[in-house]
């Protein structure tokens, strides 16, 4: 959203930053789990004017979305800054202030294009087994040996419990009820 939202700015002649957390762009991507596939075709992926590669009906990998979203920024020499993690925004009058540690950023407008990996969570109760957020899993060898549960069936458990399922381990896919 963030690349999207700098394209449709250059194009215009706005000036603007793109602050990544990441010391890579695509960064975000390339340190999930290792078979994590988009979960839309790449034809229904494209950022603007620059066609997702491969098949279009295909579910691009987890470093197929970082190689594609690292080539976007450089095709459209967008300014992105890696490796700055913004821990404050206030409003400073009719400014608003960014803090990335020592570093202060001054903007009339801001786009919060986080993502949803920001802060993993993981349940407060006790549990008496290990619990393992998705943004620490990388395949099935990275777990003890048994049967395995996942909490949540969002495209993310469901591809990592399909993945245990293949593995050969016992999957239990733990599922709430919908809030309409």
């Amino acid at each position: 959203a963030g690349l999207s939202v700098g394209y449709h700015l250059a194009k215009r002649g706005l000036p603007f930053v793109i602050l990544d957390a990441n010391d890579r762009i695509g960064g975000a991507w390339r340190n999930r789990w290792d078979s994590l596939r988009l979960f839309t075709p790449g034809r229904y992926s494209a950022l603007p004017r620059m066609p997702f590669p491969g098949m279009p009906h295909a579910f691009p990998t987890k470093d197929e979305v970082a190689d594609y979203i690292e080539a976007y920024a450089a095709r459209f020499e967008l300014p992105v800054r890696t490796g700055v993690r913004v821990d404050r925004l206030t409003r400073n009058g009719g400014r608003f202030e960014l803090w990335a540690g020592e570093r202060r950023f001054e903007a009339d407008n801001v786009v919060v294009a986080t993502g949803d990996l920001g802060v993993p969570h993981t349940p407060s109760i006790p549990l008496p087994v290990p619990a393992l957020h998705t943004s620490a899993y990388r395949n099935p060898d990275g777990l003890p040996s048994g049967a395995v549960l996942v909490v949540g069936a969002g495209p993310s458990g469901q591809q990592i419990a399909r993945e245990l399922a293949g593995a050969g381990r016992r999957v239990h896919l733990a599922v709430g009820r919908h809030k309409a």
